[in-house]
């Protein structure tokens, strides 16, 4: 720039460069800008300015010539109130800026927007002012979902303190007993030891999803014959299922192929989806399993129950780490889940390049489908 015409000097009122410049800036601008006079009237608008207002049925000139204050008013509103009264104490040298973030509404959705009011000055007096309105639409979705996060994860923190405290408390109070030479010993020894395999079952939950979550979980990938593998599962929560008043049932496809994977994943995979089903099935229900090669390949690990069943706006909530539906037999559970069976099998099948499948409706059952790609599937006879 010529230093015999340094910008400080220029009127903004006086010269058309000022102005030229002043309006292609705002124009550059992503976010709705406008420039007021002194007295509030609406210099000029910028193209989001005029987008935004003709989509609000303004008119093409999208209020030039209006004064501001007026434009906006709706003084029943407190956030027009709130802006208005921020733009007068800017315009009058009150305050050297001014910010509000406030909602709008429209026909779709529920935007956010951010009203920033900054004056120019010259010769130390206010001369005009710029407002902009930034579309804060997206900060405000992910701080919802950070909130919604944290909220999550202080419920599921609630629970499982519970769920320790539990068992640990049976675990001391049981051990206290014995010492003191009580004659059922035998029966105490297996309280305790009942007590200690459900607290280790929690913190192997937990630990086990920070490791897939912090990518440090590695596969020890194997043969996996799963007709083994659903007779252990199934013999390990058949007495669960007795008590709970359910019935048992598994199905299998003859000479299955085997599942190259990692066998503890697989079984816990099982594990974790028949605790699930037998959990939230009332009795004379019936809890079946099924393993298949489907038509295009992939081999399908499926548990249906017959239960309470899953809302289709609940399906991904569950599907997210401590997230649990809202039910009558799910709030009877509460402390018997740490809100990680299904996070956890979808990441244990995720490891796998798998993918999990839940088809579900309130009040009729629940099928959870655990997919693996057909190069994890192998004939017997080339393994």
């Amino acid at each position: 720039m010529d230093d015999s015409y340094p910008l400080s000097t220029i009127d903004l009122w006086q010269q058309d460069v000022a102005e030229e410049i002043l309006t292609d800036f705002l124009e550059a601008m992503p976010a709705h800008a406008a420039l007021l006079d002194q007295n509030g009237t609406i210099i000029t608008v910028n193209k989001p300015w005029r987008a935004f207002a003709s989509s609000y049925g303004g008119a093409d000139g999208a209020y030039v010539g209006a004064n501001y204050l007026t434009v906006t008013g709706a003084t029943d509103d407190p956030d027009a109130l709130m802006v208005a009264g921020g733009l007068v104490a800017v315009m009058k040298g009150g305050l050297s800026n001014f910010s509000h973030d406030y909602p709008c509404h429209d026909a779709n959705n529920q935007r956010w927007f951010r009203c920033l009011i900054s004056p120019l000055r010259h010769d130390g007096r206010v001369k005009a002012t710029v407002v902009m309105h930034i579309d804060i639409s997206a900060q405000k979705r992910a701080e919802a979902l950070a909130q919604a996060a944290n909220r999550a994860k202080s419920e599921f923190l609630a629970n499982l303190s519970h769920e320790l405290r539990t068992p640990l408390n049976a675990i001391i109070g049981f051990s206290e007993i014995m010492m003191m030479g009580s004659d059922h010993y035998r029966e105490y020894a297996g309280d305790v030891h009942t007590a200690g395999k459900h607290l280790l079952s929690l913190i192997n939950e937990v630990l086990d999803l920070s490791k897939v979550e912090a990518g440090k979980y590695v596969l020890r990938e194997e043969p996996v014959i799963l007709a083994e593998i659903v007779g252990q599962s199934l013999h390990l929560v058949e007495a669960k299922a007795t008590d709970a008043g359910l019935t048992l049932a598994a199905h299998a496809e003859g000479s299955l192929p085997a599942l190259v994977a990692d066998a503890r994943l697989i079984r816990q995979i099982l594990l974790n989806l028949l605790s699930n089903a037998i959990k939230f099935t009332p009795p004379g229900g019936i809890v079946s399993t099924s393993v298949a090669v489907a038509d295009d390949g992939w081999m399908e690990i499926a548990v249906t129950d017959t239960g309470i069943g899953i809302d289709a706006d609940d399906i991904a909530r569950v599907m997210e780490p401590f997230g649990q539906i809202d039910s009558e037999l799910a709030r009877a559970h509460v402390g018997e889940s740490t809100g990680l069976g299904l996070p956890l099998v979808k990441s244990f099948v995720e490891l796998h390049q798998g993918e999990l499948v839940v088809k579900s409706a309130r009040g009729q059952g629940t099928r959870v489908i655990a997919r693996f790609p057909p190069r994890r599937v192998k004939s017997l006879g080339y393994l």
